[in-house]
């Protein structure tokens, strides 16, 4: 680098600008923060050059051999580098030639409108009473929206306001907020999850809306890995066949449904009424 700044400052200028935009940059920001110490500890003058940072790309801790964490090291600092031809016009900017692409996604498993109702009916009989209804209500509700499962898992009760029929994700990806509609069969079915919540508990405005349901931890917020494990118990038990190129159905794959086509001769505004009732009825 030409000026009297390092590589390291530079970067937290960058993180610091873009943060300001509402990038939360957690993966990111530690990436940069590790190329920049590298580069800083090399004393190198002048641009950035792409030998340099695929030299960095190739240290990685974990998969060493294998390209694609290259690439997708590499990737990470494009942002920067273009970020850093401001200061330094000859910086250069790695594309996907350099380790070639990434590879393939993985395909989720699809669920059927069968599945799911199977699948709420299994998570209403857990024991006891307010752990099943949790349940139902949670994977009807990432089913119905798509919303990530730590999305869903993080809302409080200030979040979700039924009288409007509207959520408030925050801290979503990327660090942003947004707002998610809710159909009024969504919007029922969370009423009355959140009726039965209510007699066991005294909420505050930043109660999580999907509680823990046992002993001390009652009213506590859910994690991911709790939610994981009861949904491969359901798993197991329903026997189903999986669809998808994962080693197993996940959780994860739920939100997929919320983008799945509809079922023929059924119209695009009924479908989430039509599960609902189904799961109401079941």
């Amino acid at each position: 680098m030409n000026s009297g700044m390092t590589l390291q400052a530079r970067v937290e200028d960058d993180l610091a600008e873009r943060r300001r935009l509402g990038y939360g940059l957690r993966t990111t920001a530690g990436a940069l923060r590790s190329f920049a110490r590298y580069v800083d500890a090399l004393e190198l003058s002048g641009p950035i050059r792409i030998d340099v940072m695929s030299a960095w790309a190739r240290q990685a801790k974990t998969h060493r051999d294998d390209p694609r964490t290259w690439a997708r090291r590499l990737k990470r600092l494009r942002p920067f580098a273009l970020w850093m031809q401001q200061f330094e016009p000859a910086t250069e900017v790695p594309d996907s030639t350099v380790f070639g692409p990434i590879g393939w996604r993985p395909t989720p498993h699809i669920f059927t409108e069968q599945e799911v109702i199977d699948l709420l009916a299994a998570a209403r009989r857990l024991e006891p009473d307010l752990r099943g209804a949790t349940y139902e209500a949670l994977f009807g509700l990432l089913a119905a929206t798509g919303l990530r499962i730590s999305e869903a898992v993080n809302l409080t009760q200030a979040d979700v306001d039924l009288q409007a029929g509207l959520l408030t994700v925050r801290e979503a990806k990327f660090g942003k907020s947004r707002y998610v509609p809710l159909h009024p069969s969504t919007r029922d079915a969370l009423r009355d999850y959140r009726q039965r919540r209510d007699l066991h508990i005294t909420p505050s405005e930043e109660t999580p809306f999907f509680i823990t349901t046992r002993g001390r931890l009652l009213g506590c917020v859910m994690s991911p890995r709790q939610v994981d494990r009861v949904f491969e118990q359901l798993r197991q038990h329903l026997g189903w066949v999986n669809r998808g190129s994962h080693a197993a159905i996940r959780v994860h794959d739920l939100r997929h449904h919320a983008d799945n086509p509809i079922m023929p001769n059924q119209a695009a505004g009924d479908r989430p009424a039509a599960l609902w009732r189904c799961l109401r009825s079941a």
